[in-house]
């Protein structure tokens, strides 16, 4: 009886383990890497963005203001920029492409605009 739950209980954590080779949340390699933008509207600028393989978007704006966010599998991103604290919180959204280019928009307490990119 004692081999039997033994066994019973092996193939259970055979059955639940994960495969960490197997991971589906990485990107298509076309959207990794980093990504360089202009935006324009009711303020100009630019960006500098890293798109890890997983998602994770990181970044700069004008030098200034760090970029979070995250891009899914089909190119749509959603990130922000700066803090309440600084007076300065911006939402970026949009769509990068496989080809390299990407555009959005961007708004922060009644500004906004557009931004195109390109990957470096």
């Amino acid at each position: 009886m004692r081999k039997g739950i033994y066994l019973l209980l092996a193939l259970v954590i055979v059955a639940c383990s994960s495969d960490d080779g197997d991971n589906n949340n990485t990107l298509s390699p076309e959207y990794v890497g980093t990504w360089e933008a202009l935006y324009s509207g009711d303020d100009f600028g630019d960006a500098l963005v890293i798109i890890s393989n997983t998602g994770d978007v990181t970044g700069v704006v004008d030098e200034l203001y760090q970029v979070t966010g995250t891009l899914t599998n089909n190119g749509v991103l959603n990130a922000a920029s700066g803090s309440v604290n600084d007076g300065v919180n911006t939402i970026w959204s949009g769509v990068l492409n496989t080809d390299g280019t990407g555009s959005g928009t961007w708004s922060n307490s009644g500004f906004s605009g557009e931004w195109v990119a390109v990957k470096n």
